[in-house]
């Protein structure tokens, strides 16, 4: 019987749980919870892994798994450093392959996925029809379905899930969202997003496959016939670890900057919102692909949500950051300032005219509230305790075995995903007119468009496919895709 199994035995026998900083939390209120990280990579290097290094003393990384068997090595050697010079020796197992890992180990307790964003939906389905809390890396999937699938398990299963729209953790912005909730600007009529481009670049040169490197595995549910370049994937050289990796600007791997960073700025919309949006409309440039370029993502966007009547103008004309303007034209900014989260994101820029962290029409408007209606930062009566670290809310929710203490829940991660999506979609569907368009059932979860709806599906190859996973979990795959009811 796993960890969760035991705990429901003891609630349902009336026994008292063990209890954390008063909070219920079963095994792990004396002992520390297990990760695995799947995907050593620059996110993990430099973000995910530290992030958890952290708290030692309610977690440990016992096990790094990666297609690349050097990087999978160089992790391991990386955090077995880390205890060592924390005084423990500690001995990290290495995988290539996650599936054999959460086979062979069953004292894993959660996973982080620091992978490509065309992974997520297989692996983090996997690794929740075993049980497993997960820790993704934003944005939640790369289709809404996927999305839904992912959301629906981990509801219907009970497990934490944090993604890694990390600004939530920020001050700047839950400050800003909780002003917005609670009617600081009266109604809000526009919402100003600045996400920032792409350029171009990237190879399409034939290269041979490292032998040290699963090239299918990393192409998982993606077209398996495409060639090999390092450009295609992420650089070979583990001095250089911590660059920003090609497939970021590579369709189908991932989407460009409306998914990368709208993964971040349009989820601070979508909270502050609090509502999902009913239509889209815009148009984008495309990348240059002369010669042998390989990238082929957008550079240029310009596009318009409605939102519950506000107008969500997203454009790379916006400094990067979000402004929620009122019916009487006070606005609320919050960006992250000169936060660097890799070495390899863009370098602040200070101009004159820009906005810092936080700002406001009138100083006023960031008077704290006398009264909060609406509390995005608690759930039911408890205080985030942890608010201003990722990890540590996460960690945190682990060991409670409560979903509902992370800053976002499966359920808002794919909500706020598929509003970066919807925009992906419309561009896509403005490609040879003047501007695409497309309206979004919330509820059902469909556009009515079958062109539209078609880029909702999941991608699927062989066995890197959702359908079995979820049949061998118990689970109808045409019921999975859809919301629950």
């Amino acid at each position: 019987m796993d960890r969760r199994g035991f705990l429901k035995g003891v609630i349902a026998s009336g026994a008292a749980p063990m209890l954390f900083n008063g909070c219920a939390t079963g095994f792990f209120a004396n002992s520390r919870v297990n990760v695995a990280v799947v995907g050593y990579g620059r996110i993990a290097h430099t973000m995910d892994v530290p992030g958890v290094l952290r708290l030692s003393d309610r977690c440990v990384v016992t096990a790094i798994c990666d297609v690349d068997a050097r990087r999978a090595e160089y992790g391991k050697s990386v955090v077995e450093r880390h205890y060592f010079g924390e005084g423990e020796r500690r001995e990290v197992s290495v995988w290539g392959d996650y599936r054999e890992m959460l086979a062979a180990d069953p004292s894993i307790d959660a996973v982080m996925l620091c992978i490509p964003d065309h992974q997520h939906a297989v692996a983090a389905s996997y690794c929740l029809a075993a049980g497993k809390h997960i820790f993704l890396q934003k944005p939640f999937a790369q289709t809404i379905q996927e999305g839904r699938v992912i959301a629906n398990l981990a509801t219907d299963k009970g497990l934490v899930v944090q993604v890694g729209a990390w600004q939530r953790s920020r001050p700047q912005f839950r400050q800003v969202v909780q002003l917005v909730r609670n009617g600081r600007l009266g109604r809000i009529a526009r919402v100003e997003v600045g996400l920032g481009c792409d350029k171009s670049g990237g190879s399409r040169k034939p290269e041979k496959v490292p032998s040290t490197f699963d090239y299918d595995a990393w192409l998982g549910p993606t077209d398996g016939t495409v060639p090999y370049n390092w450009t295609r994937c992420h650089n070979q050289d583990l001095r250089r670890i911590g660059d920003r990796p090609g497939w970021i600007q590579l369709a189908p791997y991932g989407w460009g900057m409306i998914t990368n960073w709208g993964a971040h700025h349009l989820d601070i919309t979508a909270w502050g919102l609090g509502c999902d949006p009913s239509a889209v409309r815009g148009k984008c440039e495309w990348m240059d692909q002369s010669g042998d370029k390989l990238w082929n993502v957008h550079t240029t966007y310009d596009l318009h949500y409605d939102c519950g009547g506000a107008d969500v103008h997203v454009s790379d004309k916006f400094q990067m950051g979000v402004k929620f303007i009122g019916e009487n034209g006070d606005w609320l900014w919050c960006t992250r300032g000169a936060v660097k989260v890799t070495p390899s994101d863009p370098d602040p820029v200070v101009t004159p005219g820009m906005l810092g962290p936080i700002a406001a029409s009138k100083p006023n408007l960031l008077d704290p509230l006398t009264e909060v209606k609406v509390d995005v930062l608690s759930r039911g009566r408890e205080k985030f305790l942890t608010a201003n670290d990722h990890f540590e809310n996460w960690i945190e929710a682990v060991r409670r075995e409560d979903p509902g203490y992370t800053v976002s829940n499966a359920e808002e991660a794919h909500r706020s995903t598929a509003f970066c999506s919807l925009g992906r979609m419309c561009m896509e569907l403005s490609r040879g007119r003047k501007e695409g368009s497309l309206r979004w059932d919330a509820a059902k979860e469909t556009t009515g468009d079958a062109a539209a709806d078609k880029m909702l599906v999941p991608f699927a190859r062989g066995k890197y496919d959702l359908k079995p996973i979820l049949e061998k979990a118990g689970y109808d795959y045409a019921k999975m895709v859809k919301p629950l009811a």
